[in-house]
């Protein structure tokens, strides 16, 4: 199935009425909030099925799943002392700031819609343990008061799935869901896999239940899941109560043990070609007619533009929802970040990596800025027709490296494919009414490398963005440096697009295509 890992989680802003981070959650939309959301279900919405993972939704669970009202649901659970013992091992509540997420929803558990759930998330500077215990309840009730119907038979079909009967008998689980999915049950293609064991390795095979946690935080963890969910039943029907309970049961399937020291595995990254990479430049490839960038849009660059556009007015992010590019925090993967003082910077020591978490908007405006465009489908086959394949594909060093590839020279293209996959100008045909769509091409560090895969017509929204796609751009023939829009001008085209988004009698085809227009025509006939 076409996948879509936590698209409302991820590429929403908390800001933004569905986000799980808004402290009012059913706050009204804006026209950009409203066109985003239209695209990004029709991007759910496909021809084919689609699977859509959300995580930890709480106080927007209801509204979220209200929005693909009649799709199949899958509830995957864990016990809670395998959710800590992961927070413990991982070192998860710091790193991933949960303690602020702990207070947000604890403040929005104050407001009039939500005052009910106070009782269950107090303001009493809980240590962590107790902290997550509650926020782990709380999103097991929630998540099971918005699948109410669903839950009683009167709604769409519903399955549970624990980790711990999955870790228990994965062959029995896996002819489970292909039953409930309606779907063959297709062989494993070899020997479990062990991946590099780094924050996005989801590979690793498990065969044991173990929580690693000091007997004082099990007990805790225990206790306050215990008790939020009898506190729930002030509030809360007792069949949702119980529905909930259930989901969080098995804890005492775990061999519980003392923490040990662990020494997260990381990828190993190469020696870098060249620490400086070399001038930016156009070249021949393949059977291309174009002249094609020879190399990846950098976070460095990606920052220049970002800063220059907020100069001229252009914040990333209105109402939670982001136009150029997706500020995931750098632990969940982001690379590019706005600082306290206002300034778009790269993680440390990853400026000369690729930038990702790209939107076709945001790599349509690079284009503009740098003088070029973005190649359509059919060029880049025709530039990948004599390419071996990508140096860093399939997870081989678990992350993006530098826009310079090993091996490769000053007058070569680098990571034509592999690193990342690219945004093309072209796209299916959607029809007149319906989001436009873009093609994304090649081959990504988190992808296949075969070319199969390079070649797959795979296509998103406008404004969606991932972990894997990136920008590289081409100029034909007649195009030039001085064919480069300033910040300033870029950044009223797209201000004004925003604008016409509150006109509600326009189809999402009819406004998609105005952006387009806006920022591929040329400078002098912009309008």
């Amino acid at each position: 199935m076409h996948q879509h890992n936590e698209p409302f989680r991820q590429q929403l802003g908390a800001a933004h009425p569905l986000s799980a981070l808004n402290r009012r959650p059913e706050s009204q939309l804006t026209g950009l909030n409203r066109h985003h959301l239209v695209c990004a279900l029709h991007d759910l919405h496909g021809s084919k099925r689609h699977a859509v993972k959300e995580t930890n939704l709480f106080f927007a669970s209801r509204s979220v799943i209200g929005l693909l009202p009649d799709s199949p649901v899958l509830v995957l659970t864990r016990a809670p002392l395998g959710i800590a013992s992961s927070f413990e091992r991982g070192g998860l509540w710091q790193r991933w700031a949960y303690a602020e997420r702990y207070l947000g929803l604890a403040r929005t558990a104050r407001t009039p819609r939500w005052r009910d759930w106070s009782p269950l998330l107090p303001l009493d500077d809980p240590q962590p343990s107790v902290a997550l215990a509650r926020m782990i309840a709380v999103n097991a009730l929630l998540l099971a008061e918005a699948l109410r119907a669903d839950l009683s038979g009167c709604g769409r079909p519903l399955a549970h799935l624990s980790y711990e009967r999955h870790v228990a008998a994965p062959a029995e689980v896996r002819s489970g869901l292909a039953g409930f999915l309606g779907v063959p049950l297709t062989a494993p293609s070899g020997p479990p896999k062990r991946g590099d064991g780094g924050d996005f390795d989801t590979s690793r095979s498990k065969n044991e239940l173990v929580a690693e946690l000091p007997a004082g935080s099990a007990a805790l963890v225990r206790h306050h899941v215990a008790t939020a969910l009898a506190r729930a039943t002030a509030f809360v029907d007792a069949a949702i109560v119980k529905t909930a309970s259930h989901w969080l049961a098995g804890d005492d399937e775990y061999e519980q043990r003392e923490p040990r020291e662990h020494t997260r595995r990381r990828a190993a990254v190469p020696a870098q070609a060249d620490p400086r990479p070399p001038s930016v430049a156009y070249r021949r490839s393949g059977l291309s007619p174009v002249m094609w960038r020879n190399l990846l849009i950098s976070n460095l660059e990606a920052a220049d533009l970002l800063n220059a556009l907020l100069e001229a007015g252009l914040e990333n992010t209105r109402h939670g929802t982001h136009l150029l590019v997706n500020p995931m925090p750098h632990e969940r993967g982001g690379r590019l970040h706005l600082d306290q003082g206002r300034r778009w910077r790269p993680s440390p020591g990853f400026e000369r990596h690729p930038a990702y978490w790209v939107t076709w908007l945001g790599a349509a405006a690079l284009a503009a800025w740098h003088g070029a465009r973005l190649p359509t489908r059919e060029e880049a086959l025709a530039a990948v027709a004599t390419a071996g394949p990508g140096y860093n594909t399939g997870y081989a060093f678990g992350d993006t490296i530098s826009v310079v590839e090993p091996g490769r020279g000053a007058g070569q293209i680098h990571h034509l494919t592999g690193n990342l996959q690219i945004w093309c100008a072209d796209g299916p045909d959607t029809g007149d009414e319906a989001p436009l769509r873009r093609y994304l091409f090649g081959s990504a560090w988190n992808t296949p490398g075969d070319s199969g895969t390079v070649e797959e017509h795979r296509s998103r929204f406008l404004l969606g963005s991932s972990r894997g796609v990136g920008v590289r751009l081409v100029r034909g023939p007649e195009a030039c440096a001085a064919d480069a829009l300033g910040a300033w001008e870029i950044a009223q085209r797209i201000v004004g697009w925003i604008g016409e988004l509150d006109e509600w009698d326009r189809t999402p085809g009819e406004l998609d295509r105005r952006l387009v227009d806006v920022l591929t025509r040329p400078a002098d006939t912009r309008s």
